[in-house]
């Protein structure tokens, strides 16, 4: 495991002819990876009557609600003269450009030209608005950005984790949406396994061995171990990839509140979803982090994150509902700034993927990387949305902890 990365491991690529951006990018892949559905916006981003203009794949899109408030996404461009959707209005449950009121509905089939009301369905059909299949569910707007024709949407029922899907089995609390000034690239390289024993040792694992172990002789033992002391052991996990975990100088594990044992499922699924199963210690209920990453464009990311138990009584919900306000919602606040600073000195994609020399505990990261540019060019050169053996991010690929 110690020390750089084999020459097979280290070389993502040999290409030389122009057509990567910089080494194992593809050229057009820092922009986003199409044909995938995508959280757009928290429901309660999108107001009714109002539409609201957003960035997503380096694409401008407008978002409105009907009249039976079912959401819409077009292409935030009037088709007669250009302007943008996002600055008109809501009539009637269709969005009216501001400029000359030609309106639109939620498919993007041109409803009113204001000056030609008997025009005929070629007059219509003329003005149609470029739109993506748009869905709500789990307290976000969905949109399936891409090309339709060549890569029909899947039900989106097939490609979310199992938590949204039945909520009476489940609950899970959204946090903020955030936007960080990176790459979605580089914010993806920032999910490995073993940044967060030492990143995010004081504002999260101090804080569970305070909580977890107490201030008893055990606890007072594990926060006396100062970072200087501190040493990382990777592990193997069980289907889970590669591990970090804290150690003191004669190799002894500090524990840091969460448990290693049983953890399942996928790390990683296309396009950017990154899951953290998280197995407290004491009697505290195992969890799953989920951390979808979506590109605004090539400088910026939008990040939508939520924790989800497993809880099917009420009694459960109100219970892990305090608990992920007092506990979980503070800790993955505190990681999440300091995780979004590194995204940020992390610098530019192609400067930052030029010059770093990785290591052995880095493979997981490097297979991810794999796995995306993978899913880019075979879109590219084979008209498929993915390799047939890449798991996306269906339920019978993200394994809850039990």
């Amino acid at each position: 495991m110690a020390g750089v990365l084999s020459d097979k491991e280290e070389k993502v690529s040999d290409k030389q002819d122009g057509s990567e951006l910089v080494r194992g990018v593809p050229r057009g892949l820092e922009r986003g990876l199409r044909n995938y559905w995508y959280p757009v916006m928290q429901s309660e981003e999108l107001p009714a009557g109002k539409p609201v203009g957003v960035r997503c794949l380096d694409e401008d899109l407008v978002v409105f609600r009907d009249g039976a408030g079912v959401p819409g996404v077009l292409f935030d461009r009037c088709p007669h003269r250009y302007v943008r959707l996002s600055s008109g209005r809501v009539l009637d449950g269709q969005l009216q450009c501001a400029y000359h009121g030609l309106r639109f509905d939620g498919t993007g089939a041109c409803t009113l030209i204001p000056w030609d009301t008997e025009a005929g369905a070629g007059q219509l059909e003329k003005a149609r608005a470029r739109s993506y299949p748009c869905a709500e569910l789990g307290g976000y707007v969905w949109a399936y950005i891409g090309d339709t024709d060549r890569f029909p949407a899947p039900p989106i029922e097939t490609c979310v984790p199992e938590e949204l899907l039945y909520p009476d089995r489940f609950v899970h609390f959204r946090l903020p949406t955030e936007e960080w000034d990176a790459n979605w690239l580089l914010v993806i390289d920032g999910s490995d396994a073993y940044h967060a024993v030492t990143l995010h040792m004081e504002s999260q694992y101090h804080e569970a061995v305070a909580r977890y172990l107490g201030d008893g002789e055990a606890g007072a033992a594990q926060k006396l171990t100062p970072l200087e002391d501190r040493r990382v052991k990777i592990v193997e996990t069980d289907g889970h990839g590669l591990r970090g975990i804290s150690v003191d100088l004669e190799g002894n594990m500090l524990d840091h509140g969460h448990g290693l044992d049983r953890i399942q499922g996928e790390r990683f699924n296309l396009p950017g979803l990154v899951s953290n199963v998280l197995r407290p210690k004491a009697d505290a209920a195992p969890y799953v982090s989920r951390l979808f990453q979506v590109p605004i464009d090539y400088h910026r990311t939008r990040l939508f994150r939520y924790a989800a138990w497993r809880a099917d009584t009420p009694d459960a919900r109100e219970r892990l509902a305090r608990h992920f306000e007092s506990v979980v919602k503070p800790r993955q606040l505190k990681t999440s700034a300091e995780d979004r600073e590194m995204a940020r000195v992390a610098g530019d994609l192609v400067e930052s993927r030029a010059n770093e020399i990785l290591f052995g505990p880095d493979r997981d990261m490097i297979r991810i990387r794999r796995r995306i540019a993978a899913a880019f060019e075979a879109q590219q050169t084979d008209g498929l949305r993915a390799p047939a053996d890449e798991p996306t991010p269906a339920p019978a690929t993200l394994v809850f902890p039990v």
